[in-house]
């Protein structure tokens, strides 16, 4: 998980936080608090593709899958090497491609997640474009492809299929522990390494309100 002391936030004095709370340090302080929600989801991704085998070119993987040239094993894909390649489509990019070289060949096109609800126009706008997606790419791989939506902190699968107001079938859900699973990661480390960060958020937070006289004055009154 990032951390906030490291966020930028909004530096100037238009925030919607410095707006809704009045005090131009709280609501910066705010702002480098959503940024940092934002960017978790990019870290999360990239501590999961730290511990798998990246493909660097997507054409040369699948040419040579097809021709038999690949050694068994699982590999993933990140949208910029997808965007690099043959197979990008316009207007959509999967989060993640997960191809399994076996007997039978798999690729698992997959959305993650952080969080496990969504609005239900924006529910049913993943659902259409990861389906449409998963139905071009596949028909031009060698590969039988799905789809799937994981959320990595959730692991529920009903409070997921609920989440995502129950346009996404239980089939094409995953929890993050059968994301790593299937890539044969350790999901606890992943967990456990964030919650570091999660120590330091906390201790940063507090620590920085408390610098600002006027939350501190409010803090003071209501100890009395």
């Amino acid at each position: 998980m990032s951390k906030i002391r490291n966020a930028k936030g909004r530096t100037d004095n238009n925030s919607g936080y410095i707006r809704l709370f009045g005090n131009v340090e709280f609501g910066k302080l705010f702002s480098k608090a959503q940024a940092t929600v934002i960017s978790n989801g990019s870290e999360l991704e990239r501590m999961i593709l730290e511990r798998t085998q990246i493909i660097e070119n997507l054409d040369l993987f699948i040419d040579e899958t097809t021709n038999g040239l690949t050694i068994n094993g699982i590999y993933t894909s990140p949208k910029k090497i997808l965007r690099k390649s043959r197979y990008a489509l316009k207007g959509y990019e999967p989060d993640l491609l997960i191809f399994i070289v076996e007997s039978q060949r798999i690729c698992k096109v997959i959305e993650l997640k952080e969080g496990d609800s969504f609005d239900t126009k924006k529910s049913s706008g993943e659902q259409e474009h990861i389906a449409e997606f998963t139905l071009k790419f596949g028909s031009k791989i060698p590969f039988v492809a799905d789809y799937f939506v994981c959320s990595f902190n959730q692991e529920n699968k009903d409070v997921i299929y609920n989440g995502f107001k129950k346009v996404f079938e239980k089939e094409h859900i995953l929890t993050g522990k059968e994301l790593c699973k299937i890539l044969n990661i350790d999901y606890d480390e992943i967990v456990n390494l964030r919650k570091l960060d999660q120590e330091d958020n906390l201790k940063y937070f507090v620590e920085e309100m408390l610098n600002i006289d006027e939350v501190k004055q409010l803090i003071k009154e209501k100890l009395k």
